[in-house]
């Protein structure tokens, strides 16, 4: 199951909203077949695992099949996975945990047991919740996995009282295009566009851009031409109560809504999970939605700037709480990586 998660890994900004999985066949011992979802409308793992070992001349009957997440058993853009298990001739099907999709859920697992397969279930289950915590969050709750990508001074500013900000290195930048290609789509606001004009595209080698999305209430960045209009076949949305003529290339949504609803219509739209990226109104009025927060520290001090969540304004009493996932050091800076804890 190890290896399982290893290969699924693989499909990481390949295959949202689908589940990243992998899968893994043994016989005797030896494994046989490897596969993992390697894009979005591709063949599931099992299918690529049953192919790769009939590929090499193996015979399945009486084989194991690890696989990360439950077989689908429904016609989607693909074939139902279950039916090729089946007729495959494995024996025996281990899974790290069941679909959490309502929709789904189970579903798989019941028509391996009626066809006389032995299926075990919850194996590395932890760590399989954990590599599809997006998917699991999109199908369960209809929202999708929202994440804050702040850069920070040392005492706690996102710029300067000008506005200045732009002082994350080149080996910060490169964990960013990471985390850019990781969620399908990257939100800012209108301030954000106008004072830096960025591009909000994904650099890293093998990518993917993700979607953008620009909340601008008064349509202030309809009147010129800015780097995230560009039509490079990346969806553009804009939420929005201006009139303004946008760009043909962008979609543009009729917006008085609440952040939830905002993120609602995120959903809808398909999109699973997405990354904000400033600026600091943005970050104050989606924090309370934010699955997870990325903090890069700088090593400066500043004394006075802008804060992030200056118009959060809550007591030490009513102050959210965040479960620290990992540290690291990168050149100068420090990667914090949280995740939001539920209200003592």
């Amino acid at each position: 199951m190890k290896m399982a998660l290893r290969l699924a890994r693989n499909g990481e900004g390949k295959v949202n909203p689908n589940p990243l999985v992998g899968a893994v066949i043994v016989k005797d011992g030896e494994v046989i077949g490897r596969g993992w979802h390697e894009f979005y409308g591709g063949r599931h793992a099992e299918r690529v695992a049953i192919a790769d070992a009939i590929s090499k001349g193996y015979d399945l009957h009486g084989a194991t099949l690890y696989v990360t997440l439950e077989p689908c058993n429904h016609r989607g853009k693909t074939p139902p996975c279950t039916e090729a298990i089946v007729e495959s001739g494995i024996s025996k099907v281990v899974v790290g945990m069941v679909d959490p999709n309502p929709i789904v859920s189970g579903k798989g697992i019941s028509f391996l047991k009626k066809a006389g397969l032995d299926v075990e279930v919850g194996v590395l289950e932890d760590e399989v919740r954990k590599l599809n915590e997006v998917f699991v969050k999109y199908v369960t709750s209809k929202l999708p996995f929202t994440v804050l990508k702040i850069a920070l001074t040392l005492d706690g500013f996102i710029a300067d009282i000008k506005g200045n900000s732009k002082w994350i290195t080149e080996q910060s930048r490169h964990l960013v295009h990471k985390l850019r290609n990781k969620y399908m789509a990257i939100m800012v606001g209108s301030e954000t566009v106008l004072k830096d004009d960025p591009e909000l595209t994904c650099r890293m080698k093998g990518g993917r851009n993700p979607i953008r999305i620009i909340l601008d209430r008064r349509g202030r960045t309809a009147s010129r031409t800015f780097k995230v209009f560009k039509n490079d076949g990346t969806r553009v949305l804009v939420f929005t109560n201006g009139h303004s003529r946008w760009p043909s290339n962008v979609e543009v949504i009729k917006n008085r809504e609440s952040p939830q609803e905002i993120l609602q219509k995120i959903a809808g739209e398909g999109i699973d999970s997405v990354m904000i990226e400033g600026g600091a109104k943005v970050f104050s009025k989606f924090y309370p939605f934010a699955d997870k927060v990325h903090i890069f520290y700088a090593p400066k001090i500043l004394g006075v700037g802008i804060s992030p969540f200056s118009k959060l304004q809550v007591s030490l009493q009513e102050a959210h709480r965040l479960k620290v996932v990992r540290v690291k050091r990168i050149g100068e800076e420090v990667w914090w990586e949280l995740k939001r804890c539920s209200p003592e």
